[in-house]
């Protein structure tokens, strides 16, 4: 009977990976690079290209535009190493995504979430003795599944901040620490996570010099700085010998320009923490996002002096991490569907819930208060759930856009701006693809692409110039979110197809509802 049970328990379990697959090949993983994860998916392209002896991004145009003056990426992705450009992010991530990549190409690459899903979903299942219902409750009571969608390190890192908040319970200090120190290597926060985690640790034990009875070498906050410290060190050595900067590429990537100022920092943390509206979308926050987080903490810091030091430093940790990191963010991450940067939060946020989820389960009598906490669980069910099929809907859309593109059969694509040329899908490998958002630039151009591709079609495409108004232009020259988004005064539609024209004998305007695209060729298209 206990046999059967435990088969029991192991197929739920694995039923919920079977359906994490499910919605990953559901949400079309085809046409799903877009932005970073582009810039991420042509990074491990370039390591499995070049059996890992180089980092250096294949650029399929540099024939026409050998000095990368319409390189087709925002600038804030890419770096020089030597005369090679490369990523800012992270390289282990493209390393550990290789497999992926080999075996099923840029659609298997989403699929790499699913290393961190199965670690993270493991870890409560072997360590924390978390039923199948909880481990499925935890998972889509946050915003891992909507992260699990698109290729990037999200899952991977709240996993392993999960490992290290593990061993921190477990009293394993050291390993707490070089797991935390491991988190970094994926993303920048893991060092904020780091250091409150530490200072909470410190507060808890009440460490020297607050009380001088607890050794230094018996100390968990001890144990967990040294495991950091000796992680990070090799971390800042690998960097500052691999590209001359002590954090990585991507700090400066981040960080290397002037920051916004105070007042939209606010603005950023009340939409991280709770919920905002720029630029007509609407932002939501971690706490509206899982209420019970908000509730759960509360309750616990109200009550701290009662509970253990080992869930005082999550607890503290956890509080100090989500109203720390919305005041350091570089940016407002571009996300709609809970805040990438404050990802670091879930893992803590679960333990609680986990704690409240045992409690409630002890209580026989208590009526009003389970169903006051199953309502706070079924919020962020509810939004996860509702943010999946947004996310359906956009990839949807995003199909029909690539198709259209694909429909063509250009060569050669010109786009105005980075956030157009991100709908072609894995098209990108396979074509020249340039970026102009100068119209002055366009003749010297498409001179250059009628002599080095003579008698092949190319394809300019631009938003519509109607859509691309004056009101929109200036709102987002001054916005401190869209940095790297359309910023250029758009091509005028009447003049581009006499300069087409100039190289190509046949053009042709595609009729599209949302962008403009002329087709240049040297033989009679057919009717697109």
């Amino acid at each position: 009977m206990r046999s059967m049970f435990k088969k029991r328990n192991l197929l739920g379990f694995l039923s919920l990976l079977l359906l994490c697959i499910v919605l990953i090949k559901s949400s079309k993983p085809e046409v799903s690079l877009a932005y970073d994860s582009r810039t991420k998916s042509l990074q491990t392209h370039a390591l499995i290209h070049s059996h890992f002896r180089s980092e250096a991004l294949p650029y399929p145009a540099r024939s026409i535009d050998p000095k990368e003056e319409f390189l087709p990426m925002p600038a804030n992705n890419y770096t020089k190493l030597g005369e090679s450009t490369i990523s800012v992010f992270p390289i282990l991530l493209a390393a550990l995504a290789t497999p992926f990549y080999y075996l099923a190409g840029n659609q298997g690459l989403p699929y790499f979430n699913l290393l961190g899903v199965f670690i993270f979903l493991w870890i409560l299942r072997k360590f924390w003795k978390a039923s199948n219902s909880f481990i499925a409750l935890a998972f889509f009571g946050s915003y891992l599944p909507i992260l699990m969608m698109e290729f990037a390190e999200h899952t991977l890192f709240v996993a392993i901040l999960l490992a290290s908040l593990t061993f921190l319970y477990k009293r394993t200090g050291l390993y707490a620490g070089i797991f935390a120190g491991l988190s970094i290597w994926f993303r920048h926060e893991g060092i904020v996570f780091a250091g409150c985690i530490l200072f909470a640790s410190w507060i808890s034990e009440g460490f020297p010099p607050f009380n001088k009875k607890i050794k230094w070498d018996k100390s968990n906050t001890f144990r967990f700085g040294l495991g950091f410290a000796l992680i990070f060190l090799v971390f800042i050595l690998f960097n500052y010998l691999r590209y001359t900067s002590f954090l990585g590429p991507r700090f400066h990537a981040n960080y290397g320009e002037t920051g916004v100022n105070f007042v939209h920092k606010i603005q950023w943390a009340i939409g991280f923490l709770f919920l905002n509206k720029i630029d007509e979308t609407v932002r939501i926050g971690f706490f509206t996002y899982m209420p019970f987080a908000l509730i759960g903490l509360g309750i616990l810091l109200f009550n701290l002096r009662k509970i253990s030091v080992r869930r005082k430093t999550i607890v503290l940790g956890a509080v100090f991490f989500l109203f720390t990191i919305p005041f350091l963010a570089p940016n407002y991450g571009f996300w709609e569907w809970g805040p990438r940067y404050l990802s670091a939060g879930i893992p803590p946020v679960t333990l609680v819930l986990f704690w409240f989820w045992n409690y409630f389960a002890r209580k026989k009598n208590q009526l009003f208060q389970k169903y006051s906490f199953g309502v706070l669980i079924a919020i962020p069910l509810i939004m996860t759930f509702i943010g999946l099929s947004f996310l359906n809907q956009s990839r949807k859309q995003l199909l029909k856009t690539y198709t259209l593109f694909h429909e063509l059969k250009a060569d050669t694509l010109v786009f105005h701006d980075f956030s157009v040329m991100y709908f072609m899908g894995n098209d990108y490998l396979s074509k020249k693809v340039l970026c102009a958002p100068k119209e002055d630039s366009l003749s010297e151009l498409l001179t250059i692409i009628s002599q080095k591709e003579k008698g092949k079609r190319i394809a300019l495409i631009q938003i519509k110039e109607e859509l691309i108004t004056p009101e929109k232009l200036e709102k987002t020259r001054k916005s401190p979110v869209f940095d790297i988004m359309l910023k250029t005064e758009p091509w005028k539609s009447k003049n581009i197809s006499s300069k087409i024209s100039e190289f190509y004998p046949n053009v042709q305007k595609v009729n599209s509802p949302f962008f403009d695209i002329w087709i240049g060729d040297f033989e009679t298209p057919a009717k697109l």
